[in-house]
């Protein structure tokens, strides 16, 4: 595994950690001080710009969404590394809360690297799928009270 391979791996269980702890101090080593995280095709797309900022906007996004539901499973799926400096992967998520069906989501995510640290990120949502297409109309039924917008 390249070393790459494996600072991102190990920035997704860091994340995943986060998740479920709200503590988010332990991500900043995995990032520069100058990281861009972008997100598109969704109406909560944005950039941010900056470490503090970018970590701060997935707590925002993970306690506005995903912190409300009983479950948050995401698995990387069709990982592929492009070296020297790029990994991709597409992320299939599946949400349950108690009494209401299932979301599932799917995403295609890049991670872009300088000195060993993640320094681009970004989120393509295409809401052409039928899995997207689904969790956007759960939210508009379901989700009056949920936000997983990042700024």
């Amino acid at each position: 595994m390249t070393e790459m391979l494996h600072t991102w791996r190990a920035f997704l269980d860091a994340f995943n950690k986060a998740c479920d702890t709200d503590e988010w101090g332990p991500l900043a080593p995995f990032l520069t001080e100058d990281v861009t995280y972008r997100v598109t095709g969704v109406p909560f797309a944005c950039q941010i710009k900056g470490r503090e900022a970018v970590v701060a906007g997935f707590a925002k996004s993970i306690r506005g969404f995903d912190q409300k539901f009983d479950s948050r499973v995401h698995e990387p799926v069709a990982i592929k590394v492009y070296d020297p400096d790029t990994v991709t992967c597409g992320a299939w998520g599946r949400y349950e809360k108690a009494g209401l069906p299932d979301v599932r989501i799917c995403a295609q995510g890049y991670w872009h690297f300088s000195g060993g640290k993640i320094s681009a990120m970004t989120d393509l949502w295409d809401v052409t799928l039928i899995e997207n297409q689904h969790a956007l109309a759960w939210l508009a039924e379901h989700g009056s009270d949920m936000d997983a917008s990042y700024v």
